[in-house]
């Protein structure tokens, strides 16, 4: 592999990482709910987990309000989630 290759393959694997890294939530954001009047006791407000970790994080262990969050993280191109954005999120009925 040359360098310029190996370059390349580095800069992905960062852009991959700093992608994937973007989508773990805080505990903070729950605080952060709370004070917006959102009614998320814990994780599984969002996740299906009771504890979600950051090392084996896979968007399908989201439950439908997080998949929300996560694609209008996605399409507004942040990096942390807008928890603000989950009064606009209506429940499947």
């Amino acid at each position: 592999m040359n360098r310029t290759t190996g370059c390349v393959a580095a800069t992905l694997l960062v852009s991959l990482g700093v992608a994937v890294g973007a989508a773990f939530a805080t505990p903070q954001m729950v605080t952060e709910a709370k004070k917006l009047g959102i009614p998320a006791n814990n994780c599984q407000y969002c996740h299906a987990e009771a504890l979600p970790k950051k090392d084996t994080f896979k968007p399908e262990s989201l439950n439908e309000r997080g998949k929300f969050l996560l694609a209008d993280m996605q399409q507004r191109n942040l990096k942390v989630a807008d928890v603000s954005k989950l009064k606009d999120y209506k429940e499947p009925k």
